[in-house]
């Protein structure tokens, strides 16, 4: 096989050759290196929008922060608000102290202030009714106001079954009452017992000592 060679070839066979080769090697080049830093350049440049989407969204909720903390405070003195009408607990001493209050502020004679036990919820029902029974010796004009201020307790309270009956020796008094001032206790929900080890009956087993047909 006879080798290449130039020897004989116009002048312009030499220039051609070269530029032939000079764009082989840039390809070669471009292919092996360029095409991959070129790669990389593209992975970072997309690294980089999803980091600025990241930045753009954590400013976003940065200007929001201070809203959202409004927004928490509002509910908390919402949930605040509704433990006061409906408390979890049943505050004994505070409602004796407002009711011996109302009384002395209605000049009555208190006979009877009668706490029960708390029934359990019903029906399911969030709440349970908690049932105050109360007789005192008075004024119909003061126990209307009576009746009035209990009903703008703090926390619900419904005034209810009331007898009214006039006195046999009126002086300062006229009637006595006897009535139930009803409240309400939130309960708590209870969380789902979880089954007990061994609870659930085995498939296909056999009864012990039964016998077969």
């Amino acid at each position: 096989m006879a080798a290449f060679t130039l020897e004989g070839k116009p002048w312009y066979y030499g220039i051609l050759l070269g530029l032939f080769l000079a764009g082989g090697l840039v390809w070669g080049s471009d292919y092996l290196f360029i095409e991959d830093v070129k790669n990389q350049i593209k992975a970072a440049e997309a690294q980089i929008k999803d980091l600025d989407t990241k930045i753009e969204q954590g400013r976003s909720a940065q200007r929001k922060l201070p809203q959202f903390r409004e927004e928490v405070r509002r509910l908390e003195l919402e949930l605040e608000k509704l433990r006061r009408i409906l408390p979890s607990t049943r505050n004994t001493e505070e409602i004796i102290k407002k009711i011996k209050s109302l009384v002395d502020q209605g000049d009555f004679i208190l006979h009877k202030l009668t706490f029960p036990k708390l029934t359990p919820a019903s029906g399911g029902d969030p709440y349970a009714e908690w049932p105050i029974t109360i007789n005192v010796d008075g004024r119909y004009h003061n126990l209307a106001i009576l009746f009035n201020r209990l009903s703008n307790f703090s926390r619900i309270m419904n005034v209810e079954q009331i007898s009214i009956q006039a006195l046999g020796v009126q002086v300062d008094r006229t009637i006595t009452s006897e009535f139930v001032a009803k409240t309400f206790v939130y309960v708590e929900p209870k969380a789902p017992e979880a089954a007990k080890p061994g609870a659930a009956a085995k498939p296909g087993g056999a009864k012990p000592g039964g016998t077969g047909e």
